[in-house]
């Protein structure tokens, strides 16, 4: 009996465990969160590294990548992003009172929490208004969704985040294109867990399927030689 179903059958399963996260594009409930309203009011600046808690006691730090890009509207010494409230002092397309982490121009932003998590996620968007492209990544790789910043004030800032069957305990909100500053942008509050809306990354199983299929055809070739 050709061993060749059984080695592609355990490629298969491997493969499709290696590649184990998805992109959550709807915002789920979550079973738990961060509100960034607890790192003070509309205006408060923030250091180059901060810390944080989500909603059920989970410590998490946050880090700025070009801090030395910051435009300091709210500059203190050492402090770089700032946090901003929809309506107020942020004119774009998050629900309205919605608490803000702004990078200043100092993205990307990685946030690290100390316990695992199955989805973490957040809604993003460009501070200059028209269309840009949001990505978020984990140790396992990238994601991407497109948005247009309109100032509607409405929760129409899209949702980006990664749902993964092993635990996520750090994530980087980028943005590759944008109308000026792609380093300048702002995240709402973060969903942790109940990744409910996720989908699997059109690319990645392009990817896959087309490994595999080579795989199939040099196997195949190689036990017809030893028939």
């Amino acid at each position: 009996m050709s061993k060749f179903p059984l080695v592609l059958a355990a490629l298969l399963t491997g493969a499709l465990a290696a590649h184990a996260d998805n992109l959550v594009s709807t915002q789920p409930s979550g079973s738990d969160s961060v509100d960034w309203s607890q790192l003070g009011s509309a205006g408060t600046t923030i250091g180059a590294t901060f810390a944080f808690t989500s909603a059920q006691g989970v410590a998490g730090t946050g880090v700025y990548a070009n801090p030395g890009d910051s435009m300091g509207v709210y500059s203190q010494p050492g402090e770089v992003g700032a946090i901003l409230q929809q309506s107020s002092t942020w004119n774009g397309s998050f629900a309205p009172g919605a608490y803000l982490n702004w990078t200043e121009n100092s993205g990307p932003l990685t946030l690290t929490l100390a316990s695992g998590y199955t989805e973490i996620g957040a809604q993003i968007e460009a501070d200059f208004w028209g269309a840009y492209t949001a990505q978020i990544c984990d140790a396992n790789g990238c994601f991407t969704e497109s948005g247009v910043n309109e100032g509607a004030g409405d929760n129409s800032a899209i949702y980006l985040g990664i749902d993964s069957s092993t635990p996520i305990n750090s994530v980087t909100f980028s943005l590759t294109s944008a109308v000026s500053d792609p380093d300048d942008f702002a995240i709402s509050g973060l969903t942790l867990d109940s990744g409910s809306s996720a989908t699997p990354e059109p690319s990645s199983l392009i990817l896959l399927g087309t490994g595999l299929v080579a795989f199939a055809g040099a196997m195949r070739r190689k036990l017809a030689r030893q028939a």
